[in-house]
This record gives structure tokens, sequence and C-alpha cells, in this order.
């Protein structure tokens, strides 16, 4: 009975190529059953080994322009520290010369400025000529770019306005300089010790700011083609997933593995610090179809479903996107509105003239 069914089914597909005709009798003759493809929201991209990094813009270093020596040190690394927080004392030669050479344009200053407020008096009551005031003036004037100077240097060597405005009033030089942190965060990075001797290229103290942190992984060049910058994607990584977004796509390969490196932000509310490698899976947010394994076919170098018609089953290719362990996602089709078949396919392929896979 079965192989004049098949010589029949055979006689009809040299009608039609695709077009499998097939009566719903016939179909449980040959067991086979169907189901309509799932329509999902989302596909899974892969899975990929990644690296929480922080951003450079976290990172505060703080460093001396000077060779210095630490007498003192208030802070451990890792400590959490505060906007203003004293981290240690230093001293140094260097330090010494900035504020003597301060002080002595404070006083060249104050002695200039006392001469030519005489000398406006004089001039205006025509005592003296009116170039000796403008020369006065104009000398005045470059005493207070190099005041202003002083200031700056000063303040580049860590020096704090109170202090600053403390020198130049007072004239006292002070042998230490008080080193603070600038912003809220933690010491993730120490190097200073006290009776330590420090080079101006020593970064003493690094500070990470709370902040958003990189996932960095490095992905297939032409996988990435499905990635574009500022796209929404889903991510699972250390049991935890959470919905991000791609920051940046590198624009180039690199040669030794042709991938590319794709940059994602890991939200505050993820708690993973910066430094842990893992395994994270990737999930992009696209429509597509969800159908169970089983229920695709390899013709040649085509997949393809079968789905069922009024008259039977018909071959369709499929595009598939992505799978997992149980299941393939297929990019959306008019042609896959209906159910498909989800076993004997073999027996179908048959029917078209392939050959089992």
């Amino acid at each position: 009975m079965k192989k004049k069914l098949l010589l029949s089914l055979l006689i009809t597909l040299s009608l039609n190529a695709e077009q499998i005709q097939m009566t719903t009798e016939q179909e449980k003759n040959w067991n086979i059953s169907v189901e309509v493809p799932k329509p999902s929201k989302s596909y899974p991209f892969g899975e990929f080994i990644a690296h929480v990094v922080t951003p450079p813009t976290l990172l505060n270093t703080i460093s001396l322009p000077f060779e210095a020596n630490v007498k003192k040190l208030y802070v451990a690394k890792y400590q959490n520290v505060k906007r203003g927080d004293m981290l240690a004392e230093v001293t140094g030669t260097k330090w010494i010369e900035v504020q003597q050479k301060a002080v002595s344009e404070a006083i060249e200053y104050k002695h200039h400025k006392h001469l030519t407020e005489r000398k406006n008096v004089l001039c205006k009551e025509e005592i003296i000529p009116q170039k000796e005031c403008v020369a006065a003036n104009a000398e005045l004037e470059a005493d207070k770019v190099r005041v202003a100077a002083s200031k700056a240097l000063l303040k580049g060597y860590g020096a704090s306005d109170s202090m600053i405005d403390a020198l130049f009033q007072n004239l006292e030089i002070s042998n230490t300089i008080k080193i603070t942190s600038g912003v809220d965060g933690s010491i993730i990075d120490l190097s200073a010790t006290p009776g330590k001797s420090t080079n101006p290229d020593d970064a003493l103290f690094v500070i990470k700011q709370e902040g958003g942190l990189w996932l960095e992984a490095n992905i297939e060049a032409d996988r990435t083609e499905k990635l574009s910058e500022g796209q929404a994607v889903e991510v699972t990584l250390n049991q935890e997933t959470f919905q991000t977004k791609v920051l940046q796509i590198a624009p180039v390969i690199n040669p030794q593995n042709q991938t590319k490196q794709v940059r994602f932000l890991l939200p505050l509310n993820v708690a993973i610090s910066s430094g842990f490698i893992g395994s994270a899976k990737l999930t992009l947010f696209s429509d597509a179809l969800k159908v169970k394994k089983n229920s695709v076919i390899k013709e040649g170098s085509t997949h393809i479903v079968f789905s069922q018609n009024k008259d039977g089953f018909v071959a369709v290719p499929v595009n598939i996107l992505s799978e997992d362990d149980a299941y393939y996602y297929l990019k959306k089709s008019p042609r896959l509105q209906g159910k498909i078949a989800t076993n004997s396919l073999a027996i179908l392929k048959n029917l078209l003239g392939g050959s089992d896979e």
C-alpha cells in the first residue's frame, strides 16, 4: 500500500517540483506532524568571552610634577574617599624653590605697587613727568603677570587656593604640601609610601569614580555586521541578565584572529566589578520566528522547511538568524505564516528528489 502511495506522490511531484500534494489521510500514514512557528521579539546572538573594564574618564590619577618625599600617608589601597579628603603630605626641593620664587614675586609686586601709587599721585599734581607714571604702571602690569604665573605654577604643584592666598599674604614658606582627593571614589592603585621618594612620572594614587563600566568582547568580524552602535541588546553575564546597548564597534579588524572589539555599557545596577572576565551570552532584539530544530532540513547549501497548504506541503527556503540547543530562529517571511512540518522531514525531502543528509 505504501509503495503505491509513494509512486502516486512521485508522479505528482513531477508536475510541480516544490509542491508536495498530500491528503490528510496521507499525512497520517506518513506520521507527519505540523506546528505554527512561534514569533519571537529577540534571538540569541552568541556567547563570547567578555572583560569588564573601567572607562578612562572614571579614573582620576594623582601625581606630582616634582621629585618629592612622602612624609605622611592618610589612606590605604581600596579605601573610599570623598572630594577634599587628605591623602598624603609630601615635601621636595622643587616645592620649596617654587614657593621661594612666589614669595620673591609677591614682594616685588607689593614694592612696585606702592611706588606706582605714589608716582600716580605726583603725576596727577604735575610734580613729575607723565612718562614716569606710564613706565611705572607698565612695570606693575608686568609684575601682575609674573604673580599670576607663580600662582598658576603653585596650583600645578598641587597647592590649594587657600594655601596660595596665605603664601602671598603672609610670605611664609610651607615645608610640606598636602595632597587631597579631587573626586569621590575608591583608591584602586597606590604607590605612595611613607619615607619613599617619588618621581614626576609616578602615579601616587589612582582613584576610581562611581559610574557605568564597560563590557568588551572580541567578536568575529563578519558577525559584527549584525550590530550597530546604539543598538539595544540583552546580556547574561555571571548569572545576571540585563539590557544594555552597543557603545562602540572597532573600525579595524584584529589580523591575528579576524575579530572586532565590541564595547557595551554595563549598567550601574549590575554588581560586577571591573576586571571580571567571563562568558557573556548576547541576545538581539529583532522580530524572528522560533522553530524546533527538527523542523529544518538542508538541501544542498540551502536550509528549507515544509510549509503546509491546502494541497499538502511546499518547500520554503529559510534564513537562519541564530540557534540555541533546541531551536532555530528564522528571519520572518510571508511564506512562513502557516503551519510547518516538524517530523518525517527526510520523507518529504526524498519526495523532492533529494538525498538524506
